[in-house]
């Protein structure tokens, strides 16, 4: 039987899970690194851990989900998840974009609003990207991952 097989060799029936940024503790914002997941996918499900938020409550930590077309240059965020506070506790969040999923032109000025997807905004290569604020005490500190689900 022949299966239908993506650029990795990955059978695109069965799906694949890609991780954007492995769990780990953070202090500071940061770019993730482009990965690629093709242009024969129909949705992702991107899924954000965060396993501790060992702050003040005035501390705040923000994850979006960028997408490019060449792996380079951003054209924006995708997802913007809720933002936690220092003193959170752990949450998991999950969002999901679809090629069907837009109907309509959408200005890109800025970033996603938190709790906001852009379900039109499909690409071949997506990145986290997190800010962290410090409400005075330098002492932010969020653990926490994403992974996506490209089927």
């Amino acid at each position: 039987m022949n299966t239908l097989k993506g650029s990795r060799g990955v059978e695109l029936l069965q799906g694949e899970t890609l991780t954007l940024a492995a769990s780990a503790a953070r202090t500071s914002g940061a770019n993730g690194d482009w990965v690629f997941v093709g242009g024969e996918r129909t949705s992702i499900m991107f899924y954000l851990d965060i396993t501790a938020s060992a702050t003040e409550g005035g501390d705040t930590l923000g994850v979006f989900i960028d997408v490019s077309l060449d792996g380079t240059n951003s054209i924006g965020s995708v997802i913007h998840f809720e933002h936690q506070s220092g003193n959170g506790s752990p949450a998991k969040q999950i969002a999901t974009i679809d090629v069907s999923g837009g109907t309509s032109t959408t200005a890109i000025t800025s970033d996603v609003a938190a709790g906001t997807v852009r379900l039109g905004m499909f690409g071949p290569y997506y990145r986290a990207r997190w800010t962290i604020a410090d409400s005075g005490n330098a002492n932010s500190s969020h653990t926490f991952s994403v992974q996506a689900y490209a089927r």
